[in-house]
């Protein structure tokens, strides 16, 4: 999550999921984002029109199991969002707040579950951390996002506190950053001293992308030779102790098992 747009949420969301997928763990994204630029316009789903939406759900109207749909990704499903979902925060339904923590306590088919997050505080994205255990906060290398990320330890505190108390910060990851500059220093000094416990990352620029989301293909699909792709395999990695994941090695294979 981040509050500002263009900070790699759904990059590293699709990104994540594709990794996982390698590795043998079934992975869903629930798109919370209802701009046409999201985790559903690159991963389309793989449904008729007028399938139900993660807007369906809020209303009511379905499951969270009812709205995911695979996608062109094996391995990968979506419950995507269209523009409409603006309707959540105007009609704001009784009971938003904790909808997604129990739809996904009440359907735990799919090994991972990335909550890719609007760039606001709106009640879809507090409803997703409500339903959380980990949150990696996203942003590029600038010093507007630095002070951006210093104000989102309060309203996560706030939802630790009324919501979600398991509530964890296990990264704060910064994209288009290769560690050369003195603001791409100074900004991993100072995060690493704002949330102590999370891994502080960094994924470089590349044009490749900025290509991926138009071929519906993850970056490490796209282009697997790519900075970024390696650095979103190490990424995972990392990540891996952290959700409380372990390695599983046997004579034919490498992956990650619960």
């Amino acid at each position: 999550m981040n509050r500002k747009g263009g900070s790699g949420k759904t990059t590293s969301a699709v990104s994540l999921a594709a990794v996982f997928r390698a590795w043998g763990l079934t992975s869903r994204i629930v798109d919370g984002d209802a701009q046409m630029a999201s985790a559903t316009y690159w991963l389309p789903p793989q449904t008729a029109s007028g399938a139900p939406t993660l807007l369906d759900v809020f209303l009511g109207d379905a499951t969270l199991a009812e709205a995911t749909a695979p996608t062109t990704v094996p391995g990968v499903a979506i419950v995507p969002s269209l523009d409409t979902l603006g309707r959540v925060e105007s009609e704001r339904p009784p009971g938003s707040d904790g909808l997604l923590a129990g739809e996904l306590d009440s359907d735990a088919s799919y090994d991972i579950e990335l909550l890719d997050a609007a760039p606001s505080m709106g009640l879809v994205t507090v409803s997703m951390l409500a339903a959380s255990t980990d949150v990696v906060l996203m942003m590029t290398t600038s010093t507007l996002d630095l002070v951006g990320a210093a104000e989102m330890a309060r309203p996560l505190d706030l939802v630790r506190r009324r919501l979600n108390p398991n509530l964890r910060i296990s990264a704060v990851v910064m994209v288009d950053d290769d560690g050369n500059t003195m603001l791409s220093r100074d900004m991993g000094d100072s995060l690493a001293a704002d949330y102590p416990n999370a891994l502080i990352y960094r994924i470089p620029h590349s044009v490749r992308v900025r290509e991926a989301p138009g071929a519906h293909e993850p970056i490490i699909d796209y282009a697997p030779d790519n900075p970024v792709s390696a650095a979103y395999w190490r990424l995972a990695a990392a990540l891996v102790p952290r959700l409380g994941l372990t390695w599983a090695v046997g004579p034919d294979t490498i992956g990650v098992e619960q």
